[in-house]
């Protein structure tokens, strides 16, 4: 006959049961979770793609031109030297950008985007292009860091924007015309 009083290593098990009252509350929360799901996924008219089309509704009326498409036919930035877009790339730099390149521009963790050395092309389409798709950690040049991807996040319209405000402030940046 085995001891109900069993001892591991130096630690006494008795072989207590559960209180009833723990043990109703666990039956209490398997019937409940039971009827809870049969009602959520038969009975109620509340579904995710419904929830999901009716977030992505509100989201378009929120911002209802950021990922629209700016066409460029020969790669040129079609901001480039337009005021409103130099300020709104700025205040978008100001956002995003400056936790790696600094508040001026001059680089941290990513490049100095004020000097003469362009490490991944000079032209609005190269860097389009780099700020669009991002740069991965074996294509990080001089010890510097990835870029994310911004064309999700930002769309075609901000990245022109923000090109446009550093070619007003870096001439080594040229067109691509």
């Amino acid at each position: 006959m085995s001891d109900p009083n069993k001892e591991f290593d130096g630690i006494r098990q008795a072989d207590n049961p559960l209180p009833e009252w723990w043990k109703w509350v666990f039956l209490g929360c398997v019937i409940f979770a039971g009827i809870y799901a049969v009602y959520f996924h038969v009975f109620s008219d509340w579904g995710t793609s419904e929830y999901y089309a009716a977030q992505i509704q509100e989201y378009e009326k929120e911002f209802p031109n950021r990922n629209v498409a700016v066409e460029s036919t020969d790669g040129s930035n079609p901001f480039r030297g337009n005021q409103d877009a130099i300020n709104a790339g700025q205040k978008t730099f100001q956002t995003y950008c400056v936790a790696c390149h600094g508040p001026t521009g001059e680089g941290l963790v990513g490049p100095n985007l004020m000097d003469k050395e362009w490490l991944h092309g000079n032209t609005d389409k190269e860097l389009y292009e780099t700020v669009m798709k991002g740069i991965a950690v074996e294509r990080a040049k001089l010890g510097r860091g990835p870029m994310p991807a911004h064309e999700n996040s930002l769309g075609s319209e901000k990245v022109y924007q923000v090109l446009a405000w550093l070619a007003s402030k870096n001439p080594e940046l040229k067109s691509s015309k």
